[in-house]
Protein backbone atom coordinates (compact mmCIF):
# COMPACT_ATOMS: atom_id res chain seq x y z
CA UNK A 1 0.00 0.00 0.00
CA UNK A 2 2.71 2.51 1.22
CA UNK A 3 4.44 2.12 -2.75
CA UNK A 4 0.95 2.71 -4.22
CA UNK A 5 0.92 6.28 -2.24
CA UNK A 6 4.35 6.69 -3.33
CA UNK A 7 3.48 6.36 -6.62
CA UNK A 8 0.72 8.54 -7.03
CA UNK A 9 2.45 11.39 -4.35
CA UNK A 10 5.50 11.18 -6.84
CA UNK A 11 2.96 12.45 -9.57
CA UNK A 12 1.94 15.75 -8.03
CA UNK A 13 3.33 18.49 -9.22
CA UNK A 14 3.60 22.05 -7.52
CA UNK A 15 3.42 23.76 -10.99
CA UNK A 16 0.05 22.13 -11.94
CA UNK A 17 -1.19 23.08 -8.66
CA UNK A 18 -0.24 26.42 -8.89
CA UNK A 19 -1.64 26.77 -12.24
CA UNK A 20 -5.39 25.08 -11.99
CA UNK A 21 -4.88 27.68 -8.65
CA UNK A 22 -4.29 30.77 -10.44
CA UNK A 23 -6.78 29.82 -13.24
CA UNK A 24 -9.96 29.45 -10.82
CA UNK A 25 -8.47 32.78 -9.00
CA UNK A 26 -8.67 34.52 -12.38
CA UNK A 27 -12.17 33.52 -13.58
CA UNK A 28 -13.72 36.11 -10.29
CA UNK A 29 -16.98 34.01 -9.03
CA UNK A 30 -18.63 35.92 -6.61
CA UNK A 31 -22.58 35.80 -6.23
CA UNK A 32 -24.73 39.06 -6.33
CA UNK A 33 -27.93 39.05 -6.99
CA UNK A 34 -28.46 42.46 -8.12
CA UNK A 35 -25.05 41.23 -10.69
CA UNK A 36 -26.57 39.19 -14.24
CA UNK A 37 -22.68 38.24 -14.44
CA UNK A 38 -21.87 38.22 -10.71
CA UNK A 39 -22.08 34.11 -10.65
CA UNK A 40 -20.22 30.93 -10.48
CA UNK A 41 -21.24 30.16 -14.38
CA UNK A 42 -17.54 30.56 -16.10
CA UNK A 43 -15.73 28.76 -13.37
CA UNK A 44 -17.91 26.29 -13.43
CA UNK A 45 -17.65 25.54 -16.97
CA UNK A 46 -14.42 25.78 -17.37
CA UNK A 47 -13.66 23.18 -14.37
CA UNK A 48 -16.02 21.06 -16.44
CA UNK A 49 -14.08 21.09 -19.61
CA UNK A 50 -11.09 20.87 -17.82
CA UNK A 51 -12.31 17.80 -15.61
CA UNK A 52 -14.12 15.91 -18.90
CA UNK A 53 -10.28 16.72 -20.93
CA UNK A 54 -8.39 15.40 -17.97
CA UNK A 55 -10.47 11.91 -18.38
CA UNK A 56 -13.67 12.22 -15.82
CA UNK A 57 -17.01 11.62 -15.89
CA UNK A 58 -17.78 14.80 -15.68
CA UNK A 59 -21.86 16.32 -15.16
CA UNK A 60 -22.82 19.87 -14.75
CA UNK A 61 -26.43 20.57 -13.31
CA UNK A 62 -27.60 24.11 -12.93
CA UNK A 63 -29.14 24.68 -9.62
CA UNK A 64 -30.27 28.32 -10.45
CA UNK A 65 -29.91 30.35 -13.31
CA UNK A 66 -26.01 30.38 -14.23
CA UNK A 67 -25.51 28.87 -11.01
CA UNK A 68 -24.07 24.85 -11.95
CA UNK A 69 -22.51 22.65 -9.63
CA UNK A 70 -19.75 20.24 -11.24
CA UNK A 71 -19.82 16.50 -10.30
CA UNK A 72 -17.12 14.78 -11.64
CA UNK A 73 -16.45 10.72 -11.11
CA UNK A 74 -13.25 8.51 -11.07
CA UNK A 75 -14.71 4.69 -10.84
CA UNK A 76 -12.16 2.07 -9.81
CA UNK A 77 -12.51 -1.49 -11.37
CA UNK A 78 -13.85 -3.30 -8.72
CA UNK A 79 -16.41 -2.84 -6.33
CA UNK A 80 -15.78 -1.05 -2.79
CA UNK A 81 -16.47 2.24 -1.08
CA UNK A 82 -17.60 5.67 -2.21
CA UNK A 83 -15.02 8.61 -0.91
CA UNK A 84 -16.76 12.35 -2.08
CA UNK A 85 -14.13 15.16 -1.88
CA UNK A 86 -16.22 18.54 -1.95
CA UNK A 87 -14.58 21.99 -2.64
CA UNK A 88 -16.99 25.29 -3.66
CA UNK A 89 -16.56 27.66 -6.17
CA UNK A 90 -18.15 30.67 -5.14
CA UNK A 91 -16.33 33.09 -3.32
CA UNK A 92 -17.24 36.78 -0.88
CA UNK A 93 -16.78 39.77 -2.78
CA UNK A 94 -13.33 41.51 -2.50
CA UNK A 95 -14.43 44.47 -0.84
CA UNK A 96 -12.66 47.96 -1.68
CA UNK A 97 -10.30 46.34 -4.85
CA UNK A 98 -7.88 49.74 -4.46
CA UNK A 99 -7.45 48.86 -0.65
CA UNK A 100 -5.93 45.20 -1.73
CA UNK A 101 -2.36 44.84 -2.28
CA UNK A 102 -2.68 42.37 -4.76
CA UNK A 103 -5.07 41.97 -7.75
CA UNK A 104 -7.93 40.11 -6.14
CA UNK A 105 -8.38 38.26 -9.28
CA UNK A 106 -5.08 38.03 -10.44
CA UNK A 107 -3.59 34.97 -8.78
CA UNK A 108 -0.27 36.71 -8.31
CA UNK A 109 2.62 34.33 -6.66
CA UNK A 110 4.59 36.45 -4.42
CA UNK A 111 7.36 35.16 -1.76
CA UNK A 112 5.59 31.42 -1.87
CA UNK A 113 1.71 32.39 -1.35
CA UNK A 114 -0.72 32.56 -4.26
CA UNK A 115 -2.78 36.06 -3.60
CA UNK A 116 -6.25 36.67 -4.85
CA UNK A 117 -9.91 36.26 -3.47
CA UNK A 118 -10.76 32.57 -2.84
CA UNK A 119 -6.81 31.32 -2.81
CA UNK A 120 -7.41 29.99 0.59
CA UNK A 121 -11.08 30.01 0.97
CA UNK A 122 -10.89 27.69 -1.49
CA UNK A 123 -9.95 27.70 -4.45
CA UNK A 124 -6.59 26.32 -3.24
CA UNK A 125 -8.32 23.35 -1.88
CA UNK A 126 -10.73 22.84 -4.72
CA UNK A 127 -7.31 22.89 -7.15
CA UNK A 128 -5.63 20.46 -4.48
CA UNK A 129 -8.98 17.91 -4.87
CA UNK A 130 -8.82 17.22 -8.26
CA UNK A 131 -4.82 17.27 -8.82
CA UNK A 132 -4.79 14.64 -5.89
CA UNK A 133 -7.46 12.88 -7.84
CA UNK A 134 -5.89 12.81 -11.10
CA UNK A 135 -2.46 11.89 -10.05
CA UNK A 136 -4.32 8.99 -9.01
CA UNK A 137 -6.27 8.43 -12.48
CA UNK A 138 -2.70 9.07 -14.38
CA UNK A 139 -1.25 6.38 -11.91
CA UNK A 140 -2.82 3.64 -14.05
CA UNK A 141 -3.45 1.87 -10.39
CA UNK A 142 -6.27 -0.57 -9.47
CA UNK A 143 -8.34 0.85 -7.35
CA UNK A 144 -11.98 -0.52 -5.34
CA UNK A 145 -14.96 1.81 -5.10
CA UNK A 146 -15.66 5.27 -6.33
CA UNK A 147 -14.15 8.90 -6.19
CA UNK A 148 -16.77 11.84 -6.24
CA UNK A 149 -15.35 15.48 -6.61
CA UNK A 150 -18.26 17.65 -5.50
CA UNK A 151 -17.80 21.21 -6.75
CA UNK A 152 -20.93 23.23 -5.73
CA UNK A 153 -21.80 26.82 -5.99
CA UNK A 154 -23.32 28.79 -2.99
CA UNK A 155 -21.12 27.36 0.10
CA UNK A 156 -20.86 31.26 0.98
CA UNK A 157 -24.61 31.70 0.95
CA UNK A 158 -27.74 29.63 1.65
CA UNK A 159 -25.71 26.50 0.46
CA UNK A 160 -28.22 25.95 -2.32
CA UNK A 161 -25.53 23.70 -4.18
CA UNK A 162 -25.08 20.68 -1.55
CA UNK A 163 -28.95 21.04 -1.22
CA UNK A 164 -29.67 20.67 -4.63
CA UNK A 165 -26.67 17.51 -5.13
CA UNK A 166 -27.84 15.43 -2.21
CA UNK A 167 -31.44 16.00 -3.55
CA UNK A 168 -30.34 14.86 -6.58
CA UNK A 169 -28.93 11.33 -5.25
CA UNK A 170 -25.53 12.27 -5.62
CA UNK A 171 -24.58 11.11 -2.02
CA UNK A 172 -27.09 8.15 -1.52
CA UNK A 173 -24.11 5.90 -1.66
CA UNK A 174 -21.20 7.65 -0.26
CA UNK A 175 -19.31 6.08 2.75
CA UNK A 176 -17.11 8.96 3.39
CA UNK A 177 -16.34 12.92 2.60
CA UNK A 178 -13.30 14.97 2.84
CA UNK A 179 -14.25 18.71 2.85
CA UNK A 180 -11.74 20.67 1.44
CA UNK A 181 -11.81 23.86 3.23
CA UNK A 182 -9.20 26.19 4.71
CA UNK A 183 -8.27 25.16 8.62
CA UNK A 184 -4.33 25.16 8.22
CA UNK A 185 -4.53 20.93 7.64
CA UNK A 186 -6.12 20.59 11.04
CA UNK A 187 -8.08 17.94 11.13
CA UNK A 188 -11.47 18.99 11.89
CA UNK A 189 -14.29 16.60 13.07
CA UNK A 190 -16.81 19.59 14.82
CA UNK A 191 -18.69 22.17 12.91
CA UNK A 192 -20.48 24.76 14.67
CA UNK A 193 -23.67 25.19 13.61
CA UNK A 194 -25.87 28.37 12.48
CA UNK A 195 -28.90 29.82 12.56
CA UNK A 196 -29.80 33.08 10.85
CA UNK A 197 -32.73 34.78 12.05
CA UNK A 198 -34.93 38.21 10.83
CA UNK A 199 -36.45 39.93 13.63
CA UNK A 200 -38.62 43.37 12.57
CA UNK A 201 -39.84 45.40 15.28
CA UNK A 202 -42.75 47.60 14.06
CA UNK A 203 -43.82 51.21 14.93
CA UNK A 204 -45.29 54.23 13.32
CA UNK A 205 -43.86 56.71 10.82
CA UNK A 206 -43.64 60.13 12.31
CA UNK A 207 -41.90 63.51 12.13
CA UNK A 208 -38.78 63.26 14.09
CA UNK A 209 -40.52 67.17 16.31
CA UNK A 210 -42.93 65.33 17.04
CA UNK A 211 -42.01 61.68 18.23
CA UNK A 212 -45.10 61.05 20.33
CA UNK A 213 -47.45 61.15 17.16
CA UNK A 214 -45.76 57.95 16.24
CA UNK A 215 -44.48 54.87 17.61
CA UNK A 216 -40.06 54.47 17.53
CA UNK A 217 -39.64 50.78 16.51
CA UNK A 218 -35.66 51.80 17.27
CA UNK A 219 -36.54 52.20 21.22
CA UNK A 220 -38.08 48.46 20.94
CA UNK A 221 -35.13 46.97 18.59
CA UNK A 222 -32.53 48.46 21.04
CA UNK A 223 -34.32 46.21 23.58
CA UNK A 224 -34.51 43.41 21.85
CA UNK A 225 -31.02 43.87 21.52
CA UNK A 226 -29.92 43.83 25.03
CA UNK A 227 -31.74 40.56 25.60
CA UNK A 228 -30.48 38.62 22.97
CA UNK A 229 -27.20 39.66 24.07
CA UNK A 230 -28.37 38.66 28.05
CA UNK A 231 -29.29 34.87 26.59
CA UNK A 232 -26.21 34.25 24.81
CA UNK A 233 -24.05 35.30 28.24
CA UNK A 234 -26.61 32.94 29.80
CA UNK A 235 -25.73 30.70 27.03
CA UNK A 236 -22.15 30.81 27.64
CA UNK A 237 -22.32 29.99 30.60
CA UNK A 238 -24.49 27.15 30.78
CA UNK A 239 -22.50 25.08 28.35
CA UNK A 240 -18.73 26.90 28.57
CA UNK A 241 -16.01 26.78 26.20
CA UNK A 242 -16.47 23.85 23.70
CA UNK A 243 -12.72 22.28 23.29
CA UNK A 244 -13.00 22.68 19.60
CA UNK A 245 -15.71 24.99 18.99
CA UNK A 246 -15.79 27.81 21.63
CA UNK A 247 -18.53 29.50 22.77
CA UNK A 248 -21.53 29.88 21.17
CA UNK A 249 -22.38 33.42 20.07
CA UNK A 250 -25.74 35.22 19.15
CA UNK A 251 -24.72 38.16 17.06
CA UNK A 252 -26.38 41.13 15.30
CA UNK A 253 -25.28 41.24 11.80
CA UNK A 254 -27.35 43.76 9.74
CA UNK A 255 -29.58 46.71 11.39
CA UNK A 256 -32.17 48.75 8.49
CA UNK A 257 -34.60 51.12 9.42
CA UNK A 258 -36.91 51.51 8.37
CA UNK A 259 -36.65 47.86 6.50
CA UNK A 260 -37.35 49.03 2.91
CA UNK A 261 -36.58 52.37 1.58
CA UNK A 262 -34.30 54.93 2.73
CA UNK A 263 -34.42 56.38 6.21
CA UNK A 264 -34.73 60.36 6.96
CA UNK A 265 -33.06 61.64 9.95
CA UNK A 266 -36.02 63.59 10.54
CA UNK A 267 -38.59 61.20 10.10
CA UNK A 268 -39.65 58.13 12.97
CA UNK A 269 -39.56 55.40 10.76
CA UNK A 270 -42.19 52.72 10.62
CA UNK A 271 -40.52 49.61 11.70
CA UNK A 272 -37.03 48.09 12.17
CA UNK A 273 -35.19 45.38 11.06
CA UNK A 274 -32.73 43.15 12.19
CA UNK A 275 -30.40 40.21 11.12
CA UNK A 276 -28.94 37.80 13.68
CA UNK A 277 -26.35 34.79 12.90
CA UNK A 278 -26.72 32.27 15.78
CA UNK A 279 -23.75 30.19 16.10
CA UNK A 280 -25.04 26.85 17.92
CA UNK A 281 -22.75 24.12 19.77
CA UNK A 282 -23.21 20.58 21.61
CA UNK A 283 -25.81 20.97 24.55
CA UNK A 284 -28.01 23.46 22.17
CA UNK A 285 -31.24 22.41 20.66
CA UNK A 286 -32.56 24.69 17.82
CA UNK A 287 -36.06 24.16 18.41
CA UNK A 288 -35.15 24.79 22.50
CA UNK A 289 -33.17 28.18 21.30
CA UNK A 290 -36.14 29.68 19.31
CA UNK A 291 -38.55 28.80 21.83
CA UNK A 292 -36.68 31.55 24.64
CA UNK A 293 -36.02 34.01 21.75
CA UNK A 294 -39.87 33.47 21.20
CA UNK A 295 -40.47 34.15 25.24
CA UNK A 296 -38.58 37.36 25.24
CA UNK A 297 -40.41 38.98 22.68
CA UNK A 298 -43.64 37.74 24.20
CA UNK A 299 -42.00 39.29 27.64
CA UNK A 300 -41.43 42.70 25.76
CA UNK A 301 -44.98 42.68 24.72
CA UNK A 302 -45.90 43.07 27.86
CA UNK A 303 -43.67 45.18 29.47
CA UNK A 304 -42.68 47.64 26.72
CA UNK A 305 -45.61 50.02 25.82
CA UNK A 306 -46.69 49.58 21.80
CA UNK A 307 -43.71 46.67 21.69
CA UNK A 308 -44.66 44.86 18.27
CA UNK A 309 -42.31 42.35 16.78
CA UNK A 310 -42.11 39.39 14.47
CA UNK A 311 -39.51 36.88 13.42
CA UNK A 312 -38.32 34.53 10.93
CA UNK A 313 -35.89 31.67 11.13
CA UNK A 314 -34.82 32.05 7.30
CA UNK A 315 -31.93 29.13 7.75
CA UNK A 316 -31.02 26.46 10.32
CA UNK A 317 -27.70 24.74 10.05
CA UNK A 318 -26.97 22.00 12.59
CA UNK A 319 -24.10 21.34 14.46
CA UNK A 320 -22.69 18.31 13.78
CA UNK A 321 -19.73 15.96 14.51
CA UNK A 322 -17.65 13.06 13.39
CA UNK A 323 -16.39 10.14 15.64
CA UNK A 324 -12.66 9.68 15.84
CA UNK A 325 -12.63 6.00 15.30
CA UNK A 326 -14.70 6.52 11.95
CA UNK A 327 -12.96 4.96 9.09
CA UNK A 328 -12.71 7.99 6.64
CA UNK A 329 -11.13 9.81 9.95
CA UNK A 330 -8.38 7.11 10.46
CA UNK A 331 -7.86 7.38 6.64
CA UNK A 332 -6.91 10.78 6.55
CA UNK A 333 -5.38 10.55 10.16
CA UNK A 334 -2.49 7.78 8.79
CA UNK A 335 -2.37 9.83 5.58
CA UNK A 336 -1.66 12.97 7.45
CA UNK A 337 1.14 11.67 9.50
CA UNK A 338 2.68 9.65 6.24
CA UNK A 339 2.74 13.43 4.37
CA UNK A 340 3.72 15.30 7.06
CA UNK A 341 6.12 12.69 9.66
CA UNK A 342 3.73 14.94 12.14
CA UNK A 343 1.08 13.80 14.65
CA UNK A 344 -2.22 15.26 13.39
CA UNK A 345 -3.65 18.18 14.95
CA UNK A 346 -7.36 18.25 16.03
CA UNK A 347 -9.70 20.96 16.01
CA UNK A 348 -13.27 22.27 15.00
CA UNK A 349 -14.78 24.75 12.60
CA UNK A 350 -16.09 27.67 13.62
CA UNK A 351 -18.10 28.11 10.43
CA UNK A 352 -21.25 25.84 8.72
CA UNK A 353 -19.99 23.74 5.70
CA UNK A 354 -21.02 22.14 3.08
CA UNK A 355 -20.46 19.02 5.29
CA UNK A 356 -22.95 19.99 7.68
CA UNK A 357 -25.51 18.99 5.03
CA UNK A 358 -23.60 15.79 4.32
CA UNK A 359 -23.48 14.91 8.25
CA UNK A 360 -27.12 16.17 8.80
CA UNK A 361 -28.93 15.21 5.85
CA UNK A 362 -27.50 11.80 4.95
CA UNK A 363 -25.64 10.54 7.97
CA UNK A 364 -22.37 10.73 5.88
CA UNK A 365 -19.11 11.22 8.48
CA UNK A 366 -17.23 13.98 7.07
CA UNK A 367 -13.64 15.52 8.30
CA UNK A 368 -12.56 18.80 7.28
CA UNK A 369 -9.09 19.57 6.37
CA UNK A 370 -7.66 21.96 3.88
CA UNK A 371 -4.90 24.70 3.08
CA UNK A 372 -5.07 27.86 4.52
CA UNK A 373 -4.70 29.96 7.50
CA UNK A 374 -7.55 29.80 9.70
CA UNK A 375 -7.96 34.13 9.91
CA UNK A 376 -7.29 34.13 6.14
CA UNK A 377 -10.57 33.57 4.65
CA UNK A 378 -12.39 36.84 3.71
CA UNK A 379 -9.59 39.41 4.43
CA UNK A 380 -8.25 41.53 2.14
CA UNK A 381 -4.95 40.32 0.60
CA UNK A 382 -5.87 36.66 1.00
CA UNK A 383 -3.81 34.06 0.30
CA UNK A 384 -2.45 30.69 0.44
CA UNK A 385 0.95 28.71 1.14
CA UNK A 386 2.24 27.00 -2.25
CA UNK A 387 4.97 24.48 0.30
CA UNK A 388 1.22 23.82 2.32
CA UNK A 389 -1.40 23.26 -0.27
CA UNK A 390 1.52 20.73 -1.93
CA UNK A 391 1.04 19.13 1.30
CA UNK A 392 -2.59 19.61 1.11
CA UNK A 393 -2.98 17.54 -2.11
CA UNK A 394 -0.59 14.97 -0.83
CA UNK A 395 -2.79 14.38 2.05
CA UNK A 396 -6.24 14.37 0.10
CA UNK A 397 -4.66 11.52 -2.63
CA UNK A 398 -2.96 9.06 0.36
CA UNK A 399 -6.44 9.67 2.55
CA UNK A 400 -8.30 8.94 -0.95
CA UNK A 401 -6.68 5.71 -1.10
CA UNK A 402 -6.25 4.66 2.61
CA UNK A 403 -9.96 4.76 2.08
CA UNK A 404 -11.08 2.79 -0.84
CA UNK A 405 -7.99 0.19 -0.04
CA UNK A 406 -7.82 -0.53 3.94
CA UNK A 407 -10.55 -2.22 6.55
CA UNK A 408 -9.94 0.27 9.22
Amino acid sequence: MSNVIEKVIGLIKEEELVSLTQELIRIPSVYDPLDENANEERVAKHLYEKLKQMGFETYIEEVAPKRPNVIAVLKGDMPGKTVLLEGHTDVVMPGDESKWKYNPFGGEVFDGKIYGRGACDTKGNLAASIIAAKAIKDSGISFPGKIILCIPVDEEGMMTGIKDFIRRGWADDVNGAIICEPVDNNICLDIKGAMRILVKVKGKMAHGCMPYAGINPNIGMAKVILKLKELEKKEKERLGCHQYLGYPSITPTVVMSPSNGKGQLNVVPEDSLIAYDLRTVPGQVEEVLIGQIEEIFNKLKKEVENFDCEYEVIEKRPCVSTERNNPIVKAVEKAYTKVTGREPFYNGVPGATDGTFLRAWKGIPVVVIGAGEREIPHQRDEYVSIEQLVETTKIYAASILNFLYEKF
